[in-house]
This record gives structure tokens, sequence and C-alpha cells, in this order.
């Protein structure tokens, strides 16, 4: 495992600083808004572990923005992995609500935590993601480093990224350096942000153009007028700021004496200044409404301030004017397509370089206005309000451009595709987990019936008893539930034997050695590997420090180890060859076998290789280790031929699994 360099030692030194303020400001968000208050402690990586999760998609989506512009590509995924298999995480409970809202409890939904060592690592060992698309901008070292370092491919789609950010990343080489030959895709919005990556160091056959998921979003029916807002000239000002607030109720009152019945609807970026506008609208004399508390504009009202969230798209399908906010300010900008997707005319101010090429392009083709400051923007609202049929008229080219930029999330699954190309997500069955007094199971869902429990892992007086390797590692073969399986107990070995012959030091369950063989095979049968079916696991406590576990996998009709096979006669050489490729097919998704032996090698009757007992086994980056992993095997063989007669292995058989190992 590689070292991180001093810059991210650096980085992780900061951020453990930051840890106890930026969870007091969390707590102190919770006051006003309660969703922070929720899932507290997966801000620190305690998530539940849910082994049917183990193996599949996370998806990350910071805040509503990113959230909304996930929706069509998650549903999408949805077609090609089943619902257990797709875990989303967001950082801001605003996107966490934008994603319940849409999906409910068919996904499952966490926090991803603070970037510290520890939260991220607890993180990754409780979740176990087979890979993670990211959205947007969400780069964050650690878990990156992390991510790098247990092998799981990290995807960045809609992949934004400003001048500015390039340039600091670039500054920040031994923090960031790392991370762009890591990702094994970034699935851009536009050109620029491809070629800015490109030069940061992403590898080109990498990078693609997608376009924007957000053109994608279904566009809203035809509105119904609200209450309150028939007949009335309504403009929303969305996503706004303080400063575009100020602007905007500075000259309000004047333009809407000039245009009878203009209604104002106000809609705040940040839930926490919600109190705030409505204060600032009283020290204005403004008479205005606030939604949250269910009231309805009269004829005098001037202003309905838009206090809940999630619901800027039903304010933009009221509206005769929009002004999408983050722009007047220099914030960068925010999404303008949910506006142009319904129909609605535009105007947006300076400040876009967070979606430069796209305001640019909807400047390009009249589908919006841009406006120099607040003074343009509300002489900009003046003439739109008088001239509403120009508005419409810009309304529908808004809309023509949304409906010819679609099409990102076919490209973007296109480019994903090769992340689990060959891969069985079905394999990733549900896994059942039933909790008993001292001990925890998990089985096959699809395999085993409800119910399972320790006294199954008890093999029957007449269960066969088979001697694997050295003999610790003794399984039996027996029937479960019709299915025919073989049930391991775990063994210590060498001198740790002789104190303890079958405990071990108390972990949890999803760490203990069952669990983690459970998980592993399961995961490699989802990438088509020649292992067998994991069907039960057994964790069973022994006391307050120690544990004990079992395993049952699928039974592997007609096989028999290398040895065996070489007690009999000699292997052809394309059975040698065929052991090279499997072995080499493990080695090219990084697993590391920690006891790559001839009784772990197996042979049906008609050559199929299968390779078993993956006890302390994973994922490890590198490639040093394959040799070494090589070497152990040829050395197990070398081992039996000096104890073992007759035993038909020649030093030339070796050079048939190596050729096997190294062909295409």
């Amino acid at each position: 495992m590689s070292s991180p360099g001093w810059q991210h030692h650096l980085y992780r030194a900061a951020m453990r600083l930051a840890l106890w303020p930026a969870l007091g400001w969390i707590a102190w968000r919770g006051l006003r808004e309660p969703g922070y208050r929720r899932q507290f402690g997966e801000r620190l990586g305690f998530v539940e572990a849910q082994p049917s999760s183990f193996g599949g998609l996370l998806i990350h989506a910071a805040s509503a923005g990113e959230s909304q512009a996930a929706i069509p590509l998650i549903e999408a995924l949805r077609r090609q992995w089943p619902d257990h298999t797709i875990t989303l995480s967001t950082t801001t409970p605003t996107g966490a609500d934008t994603l319940r809202r849409h999906f409910g409890d068919a996904l499952r939904h966490v926090h991803l935590p603070l970037d510290t060592p520890g939260a991220v690592r607890r993180f990754l060992d409780r979740l176990q993601p087979g890979r993670v698309i990211l959205l947007e901008r969400e780069i964050w070292p650690e878990l990156l480093h992390q991510c790098r370092q247990r092998v799981i491919p990290v995807a960045l789609v809609n992949a934004r990224l400003s001048e500015r950010s390039a340039r600091g990343h670039a500054k920040a080489r031994g923090l960031f350096g790392p991370i762009w030959p890591q990702l094994a895709q970034v699935i851009a919005a536009d050109d620029e942000v491809r070629d800015r990556f490109a030069r940061l160091g992403v590898p080109p056959e990498r990078l693609h153009t997608a376009g924007n998921l957000k053109f994608d979003l279904p566009e809203p029916p035809a509105a119904t007028p609200a209450p309150g807002l028939a007949g009335r000239h309504v403009v929303v000002a969305g996503s706004t700021h303080a400063a575009e607030e100020a602007a905007l109720l500075a000259g309000w009152p004047a333009l809407a004496q000039r245009h009878p019945g203009a209604l104002l609807v106000l809609v705040p970026r940040h839930p926490q200044r919600f109190e705030a506008v409505a204060q600032d609208l009283l020290a204005r004399r403004i008479a205005f409404v606030r939604h949250s508390r269910g009231e309805h504009p009269g004829p005098d009202t001037a202003v309905l301030l838009a206090d809940t969230m999630g619901e800027l798209p039903h304010w933009y399908a009221q509206a005769a004017v929009c002004f999408v906010g983050g722009s007047l300010a220099p914030i960068g900008g925010h999404n303008a397509l949910e506006a142009m997707a319904a129909g609605k005319p535009v105007f947006f101010g300076p400040h876009t370089f967070n979606f430069d090429t796209l305001y640019q392009a909807v400047v390009a083709a009249d589908a919006g206005r841009r406006v120099a400051d607040g003074a343009a923007l509300l002489s900009a609202i003046d003439h739109g309000l008088a001239d509403p049929d120009g508005m419409r008229a810009l309304g529908e080219r808004a809309r023509a451009f949304t409906r010819a930029h679609r099409g990102a999330t076919d490209r973007t699954l296109q480019w994903l595709a090769p992340l689990w190309a060959g891969d069985d997500p079905a394999a990733l069955t549900p896994v059942a987990v039933q909790t008993g007094v001292r001990s925890v199971v998990w089985h096959d869902g699809v395999l085993l019936p409800p119910g399972v429990d320790a006294a199954q892992f008890v093999p029957p007086p007449q269960a066969d008893a088979l001697a694997t390797g050295s003999g610790r590692g003794q399984v039996h073969r027996l029937t479960q539930d019709g299915v025919p399986v073989l049930l391991r107990h775990y063994r210590r070995g060498g001198l740790m034997a002789r104190l303890s012959e079958d405990r071990f030091w108390r972990e949890r369950p999803e760490a203990s050695r069952a669990m983690r063989e459970y998980a592993l095979l399961r995961l490699l049968r989802h990438w088509r590997l020649p292992v067998p079916r994991p069907v039960a696991a057994l964790f069973t406590r022994r006391g307050p420090l120690t544990y004990q576990a079992d395993i049952q996998v699928g039974l592997l009709p007609g096989t028999r180890n290398v040895v065996q096979r070489l007690d009999d006669a000699p292997l052809s050489a394309a059975e040698w060859q065929a052991l090279g490729r499997a072995i080499r097919q493990l080695h090219d998704r990084q697993v590391f076998h920690a006891d790559l032996n001839a009784h772990n090698l197996l042979l049906d009757a008609d050559g199929q290789p299968w390779i078993v007992d993956f006890d302390k086994c994973g994922l490890r980056p590198g490639t040093a280790w394959k040799a070494q992993n090589l070497a152990r095997l040829q050395r197990s063989l070398r081992k039996e031929a000096g104890r073992r007669q007759p035993f038909h292995w020649r030093e030339d058989d070796w050079a048939h699994l190596q050729h096997g190992y190294g062909a295409p």
C-alpha cells in the first residue's frame, strides 16, 4: 500500500483539526434545520452494514442540485442493477430530501462522512461499495485515497471544473496529483471542462464529454396557478443570495407600481437564511406572505417568500419571468435549466463561471438574457413584463434549447459501461441477516429460505468429513435446504493454534472471517470468476473478547484438487494452462489469495479450473505481490513433490501454467 505524500498528511492534519468545529457547526445548523440532526453518526462514518449492498454502486451527489441532476442517471442504472445494490449518499439534508422524495425507501440513503481518515475508513468498511460514482465536483482527497487503496473504481460524472479550481488543483499537486490517473472515468458536462481535466493529468482514454445531465430531467407538466397567483404577473427569483435579494427588494415597490398585479416569488438558496429574509422584508415594510405557513398572496401582497425546500421547479412553472440566482454576486451561478425546460424566459447576472459553457451557449442561442447588475436586472424585468409576447418567444427558445441538448444520460451510461463490462449484477443476490442472542447469520436470500440459524452449521453425524490442506481446514459435505454445500469451521494455524484452536479476537460481524469471505466470494461471482457460490456464514460470540466462525459454500460437483489429481496422474498441458488463466483472472481483478497452493486449485471432470478457500484474502493494489502469489503456489507443488510418492509433478509443468497465466 503506497503511502500518501506530505501534502496529503498535511491535509489529514487540517481535517482532523477541523473535525470538532465542523461537527459543532452541523449540530448548530441542526437547531434550525432538523435534517442536519438526522443520521448524525454517519458524519463520522457510522453507517449500518447492510451486506446486500456490498459490491454494488455508491452514487454521491452533494446537495439538491446535484441530486436532481443524478435522478435520470440513477433511474437508468436501476434497469441494470438491483435496487439493493445501489446506495445514494449526499452531504446536505436538501440533497437527501430531493432523493427521498423521488425514490422513497426503494433505494438506501446515507450521508457521506467528513473527509478524515477514521470516518472514511469506517464508512468504506461498513458500506463496501464495488464502484463509486461522484457527481459534478465531489473530489474528496481522503475518500479518493482510500478507494485507491481498496481498488474501488471511481467515476466522476456530469463533471464540472472551473478554470480557477483547475489552477488551485494544479498548485496542490502533491494532494490532488494521485487522484487524476486514479479516476476510472471522467465524464464532463462540456468540452472545456474535459480539457481542464486533461491538463491536470486524467488519462485521455478515460475522458469524455456527455453533456449536462440536467437537460434530461423530465419537462414539468403545464402548471395550474397556485392559490393567489392567478392573474398576477409572477416574477420568480430562484436560488438567490443576500446581495441579489437586496437589489431586487430595493427596486421592487417602484416596479410593482408600474405593473399592477406584479408578484415577486423569492426563493433563497439556503434554508438557514429564510428567517433573515423574512426579517428584511419586515424592515422594508414590504407586504409579504410565507409559503411555509400556508399563507397565500392577497391583492396587496408584493412578495411571496417561498421558504420551503424542493419546490423551485413548481415556482418556475408559475412564472412570467425568471431570474436565476448566484449570478449577480460572484458565486458562479446556479442551474437555469429547470426554468428553461418549463419554457420560461430566464435572466441571469455576469458571474456564471460554474457553468461557463452552458451560459455562453444560452446567450448565443438567445435562449436567455444576461444582465450586468441589479439595476439592469430590474430594468430587464420591467421591459419583460411590458412585453409578454416577447417573453413567451424567449421562453419557447429556452425550451427548444433544452430539448436539443437532451441525451446526456445515455451518453454517460455508454462511458460508464466499461466499469462493469462482463460482470453479472444479478449475482449480487440479497443477503438475509438473522441475528440471535450470540450469533449472526448471513445467507443467500435467493438460494435459501428465511430462518437459517446457527443450528444449521452443526454437521450431522452422517455428514462426510473432507480434509483439505494440512488438515486444519477440515470441511463437511452436507445438504442445506436441498442445496449441496461444503461447511467449513475456521481454525487457527501455527503457534496461535496452541493457545486457541478456533477462537479469534472479537470484531464487528461484517469484519469477521466468515463474513469477509462470504462478501468476497459474492463479489467474485459477480465478476464471473471461477470460485464457489457463498451460501451462508455464521459469526458466534464466545465471551466478551472472542468469536468463532463458519461458512457454507456451494459444492463444486466432480472436482478434485491439484494434489489429488497429481497423486494419480500427470495433468495435461491444457489443464496447467487453464489453471494459469484462472489465476490471471483473479490477479487482473487485483484479488490477493493469501494461501494460493495446490490444495486450493481444483479441476472438474471437464477440465474447468476453480479456486477455493478465500479466508484472509481480499483486494490489493499494486503488482509486486502477484509474482509472490505465484511463487507460493510453486513452493507448495515442490513441497508436495518432496513428501508424496508417487506425485506426478515435473518442473517443466510450471512453464505450461505460466503460459496460461501470460496468455491474453
